[in-house]
């Protein structure tokens, strides 16, 4: 095992915890708190691969695209909220 220095405050922050009963140990919430890291990295990283190879096939619209699809949702949803609004009066 690798011996880690915690920050002061995360230190005592994660002692606080298990005082508390909330983590088994200090090295237990640590290592929880790497694993879910590395598969918030893992996940964003297959997205942005599925992206690049979505990109790579073709699939991809030019960004002024995008942004114009982006407006036309947002003037959507506004619209729908004044009426909505205007419902409620």
């Amino acid at each position: 095992m690798t011996a880690i220095t915690l920050p002061a405050d995360l230190e005592a922050w994660a002692r606080a915890e298990v005082v508390a009963g909330r983590a088994e140990s200090v090295e237990a919430l640590v290592a929880d708190a790497l694993a879910e890291r590395r598969a918030e990295i893992e996940y964003v990283r297959g997205k942005l691969d599925e992206a690049r190879a979505s990109l790579a096939r073709g699939e991809g619209i030019p960004l002024e695209e995008a942004f114009r699809q982006i407006d036309q949702w947002i003037a959507e949803d506004e619209a729908a909220a004044r009426a909505l609004t205007k419902a409620a009066e």
